[in-house]
């Protein structure tokens, strides 16, 4: 076996297909296959589906891509020892949800930097749907994201924050001290994509049937916008953090929903067999203390009410 083998691989996992992979490999198909089937011979397992659709990976082929990615990354490595270099970087793939508060983020980089000296960060965006498939996939290495692990997967709970609806200005129920379920009954109530907190949409949704509370739901993608999205779709109260509520919706009163508790978790994943060096960035940022970007408004009040 060889590494231009494993390259050729991946490009065929990555590209779903023999013909796209050899064009852009720029070497002849019949050849590629040839190599395909005779990496598959050596390690005696197929790692291809094959059909007229293109091809799909095994799960020997999936195990074998994630092997592949370890390898080539310890090879563009090589320059670096050659050249003298006392120690290795191995580069380590985080993915870093919307959202994140931009200091909390730039403090933790700076500080794996110096606990994990022998890795190189290359930070992905990218919302907790997107990040569990890439991991799943052994495309990232380690996941931040909004969602308790799935199995194969370790994690560590990072922090909590309470969801809660923060109500329009001037609308009748903003000056209520508390909220229930039943106060949301009638109203156009904006809540997060069912990708960006996994959860919050089935169990609200479902409280709500089950509570015979009928609000109008307007679903939508917003991190750092949510001001703008309530006002897009005309919403009466936005279901968001603590935080959000307090850095974005500047006078909307938030509080949590008295019968209905809801939190956003944030964790740090990684898959259950992996590098070492993979391992202790992990437990890095596990051991990152919480954000404090913004206080959490108390119940039943606007950040406005402490500035």
């Amino acid at each position: 076996m060889e590494l231009r083998h494993l390259r050729y691989f991946l490009a065929v996992a990555e590209f779903g297909s023999l013909n796209r992979a050899a064009a852009h490999l720029l070497v002849a198909q019949p050849s590629l296959s040839r190599q395909i089937r005779a990496l598959e011979h050596e390690l005696g397992r197929p790692l291809l589906e094959r059909s007229a659709r293109g091809v799909a990976l095994t799960a020997a082929g999936t195990a074998l891509a994630g092997h592949a990615r370890q390898l080539l990354a310890l090879e563009a490595a090589t320059a670096d020892v050659v050249a003298g270099t006392d120690r290795v970087r191995e580069t380590v793939s985080v993915g870093v949800p919307p959202g994140i508060p931009p200091d909390w983020l730039v403090e933790t980089v700076r500080t794996i930097g110096a606990d994990v000296p022998d890795c190189t960060l290359a930070l992905v965006e990218a919302n907790t749907s997107e990040q569990l498939r890439s991991l799943q996939k052994g495309e990232l290495d380690v996941g931040i994201v909004h969602q308790a692990p799935p199995s194969g997967h370790i994690g560590k709970l990072l922090w909590t924050e309470p969801f809660g609806i923060a109500l329009r200005p001037g609308h009748r129920l903003a000056d209520a001290a508390q909220h229930r379920l039943a106060d949301l009954d009638g109203l156009r109530v904006l809540i997060h994509s069912r990708g960006q907190v996994p959860g919050q949409q089935d169990g609200l949704l479902a409280a709500a049937a089950t509570a015979g509370v009928h609000p109008t739901w307007l679903f939508a993608r917003f991190v750092e916008h949510a001001l703008a999205a309530a006002e897009a779709h005309r919403a009466d109260a936005v279901v968001v953090g603590a935080r959000t509520a307090c850095r974005q919706l500047s006078g909307w009163r938030w509080t949590p929903l008295r019968d209905l508790p809801l939190s956003l978790t944030t964790w740090v994943v990684r898959r259950g067999e992996t590098r070492r060096v993979v391992r202790a960035v992990a437990d890095a940022l596990g051991e990152r203390p919480e954000p404090t970007d913004s206080p959490s408004p108390p119940d039943g009040s606007t950040c406005h009410d402490h500035e």
